[in-house]
C-alpha cells in the first residue's frame, strides 16, 4: 500500500500529486516540492496538517 498527497486538498491552487510508498517519503517529496514550486519552506503545523490531508493508495 502507498500513500498520496494533492496540494489542493490542502488549498492550494496546484495540480500536484505526489505518490510515494511510506509517510517518510512522502513527506521528504511533498518537502522538496512545497520548496521548489511554491517557494514555501515547511513548518512543523504546515507539516502537520498536510499529514491529515494523506491517502492510502492500492499501489506501491
Amino acid at each position: 500500500m502507498g500513500v498520496q498527497f494533492r496540494c489542493e486538498d490542502v488549498g492550494v491552487a496546484c495540480s500536484a500529486v505526489t505518490d510515494a510508498g511510506s509517510p517518510e517519503e512522502l513527506l521528504g517529496k511533498v518537502q522538496d516540492h512545497a520548496r521548489s514550486a511554491h517557494g514555501v519552506e515547511l513548518n512543523q503545523t504546515l507539516i502537520d496538517y498536510a499529514l491529515t490531508q494523506v491517502r492510502q493508495t492500492p499501489g506501491r
